[in-house]
C-alpha cells in the first residue's frame, strides 16, 4: 500500500510538504498541490481516514481576534459572543493582538493546526483575500470589520450610514462647525469618515481633514481633546465621536470650561453603552447592533461547523440614532 514516503518520492517534494497538502494547509503553492495530486493518482494512494479523524476531532474551541479586550466595544462583543457560543457548547478563546500583524498571523497558523475549530475575526490588519490565503479551507468569520464578503462570511454595521445619520441630524439642527473623532485609521474608520463627509456634501457644505481627529479611544483621550479644543478660537458647535467613552470625556471637559451642552455644543457618541445614561446631560448615541450580529454569527458558525457549504454570507446592519439631551 502506498505511503506518504512514496508520494514524496514520486512528486519530488518533501514529506512535510506532502503532509501539508494532504491536510489542506493554506501555505502551500498550487504547483506543489498539483504534483502531490498527480502522484496520488499514479500510486492509487488512499488515506487512513480513521487516523485522520482521530487527530482532527473537534476541539469545541472558537477563537476570537480583538485588538484590545479592555476596549469597551470589544469587551461587550467578547462577552456577548462568549455567552452565545457557550450556549451552543463551544468555549471562546480570546486572542488579543495588541495591533500586532505577527500575532494575528500566528492565530491563523493555530487554526490551521486545529488548535481551534474556527476563528471570529473582529479586527484585522489584512485584507479579506489575505485572511483567506492564511486560513485556507478552515472556518473564519468576519464580525465587525468593514469587509465585502467576497471570500468569507461577513457580519458588520453600515458604518458609513451610521455617521451620516449622526452628522445629518446635527446639520439639520443648524450646527455648522462639526468635528469627527475616530480611533486608529482603519477601513472601518474610513467608512465612518466618508459618512461624515457625505452628510456635509448633501447640505452643500465644505468638509476638510482639519475636522477629523484620530487616535481617540478612551475617556481620557476625549477629555484631553476637549481641553485642547475648548480653549481655542475654533470652538466646535458639534462633536461626533467613535465611542461613548470618548464622548464622556468631551462632556467633562466642556463642563469644566463652562461650555453649555447642548446649547452651545452638541455631542454624539457611539455604541449605546450604559455610561451614556450616567452623563449630564445624558448622551445621544448610535447603536452598535452587537446582539443581532452575535446571534447571526453564532448561527452561521454552527452551520459551517456542521459542514454547510455555500457562497460567503454577508449581512450589514443599520444602526439607529438614540436622541438624548446632549443634542
Amino acid at each position: 500500500m502506498p505511503t506518504i514516503i512514496d508520494i514524496s518520492r514520486v512528486s519530488g517534494l518533501s514529506k512535510s510538504t506532502v503532509s501539508r497538502v494532504l491536510n489542506d494547509h493554506p501555505h502551500v503553492s498550487i504547483e506543489s498541490r498539483q504534483k502531490v495530486q498527480k502522484a496520488i493518482t499514479e500510486l492509487g494512494y488512499v488515506r487512513n481516514t480513521q487516523g485522520v479523524q482521530l487527530r482532527l476531532q473537534a476541539s469545541n474551541h472558537i477563537g476570537v481576534l480583538v485588538p484590545d479586550v479592555e476596549h469597551p466595544y470589544f469587551s461587550q462583543l467578547v462577552s456577548t459572543l462568549s455567552r452565545s457560543l457557550g450556549s451552543m457548547g463551544y468555549q471562546l478563546v480570546i486572542y488579543q493582538t495588541e495591533l500586532s500583524r505577527e500575532y494575528e498571523r500566528d492565530v491563523y497558523a493555530r487554526l490551521a493546526r486545529r488548535e481551534m475549530d474556527a476563528v471570529v475575526i473582529a479586527h484585522s490588519h489584512f485584507s479579506e483575500r489575505e485572511i483567506k490565503e492564511y486560513i485556507g479551507s478552515y472556518i473564519g468569520i468576519i464580525c465587525n470589520e468593514a469587509m465585502d464578503g467576497e471570500f468569507l462570511d461577513v457580519f458588520r454595521l453600515d458604518e458609513e450610514d451610521a455617521v451620516f445619520q449622526a452628522t445629518a441630524y446635527l446639520l439639520s439642527k443648524g450646527r455648522r462647525h462639526l468635528f469627527f473623532c475616530m480611533d486608529h485609521l482603519t477601513q472601518l474608520q474610513k467608512k465612518r469618515w466618508n459618512g461624515f463627509q457625505m452628510a456635509h456634501q448633501q447640505f452643500g457644505l465644505a468638509c476638510t481633514k482639519s475636522q477629523c481627529y484620530t487616535g481617540l479611544m478612551t475617556m481620557e483621550d476625549g477629555y484631553a481633546l476637549g481641553e485642547q479644543l475648548f480653549t481655542s478660537d475654533q470652538l466646535p458647535d458639534g462633536m461626533i465621536t467613535g465611542s461613548d467613552f470618548v464622548a464622556t470625556g468631551l462632556l467633562k471637559a466642556a463642563k469644566q470650561k463652562g461650555i453649555s451642552v447642548p446649547q452651545e455644543m452638541s455631542v454624539i457618541g457611539f455604541d449605546n453603552h450604559p455610561v451614556g445614561l450616567m452623563t449630564n446631560p445624558e448622551l445621544t448615541t448610535l447603536t452598535n447592533c452587537i446582539p443581532d450580529m452575535v446571534k447571526d454569527v453564532t448561527e452561521c458558525l454552527t452551520r459551517r461547523l456542521k459542514g454547510m457549504r455555500s457562497a460567503p454570507i454577508t449581512k450589514i446592519y443599520k444602526t439607529s440614532l438614540i436622541i438624548r439631551n446632549s443634542t
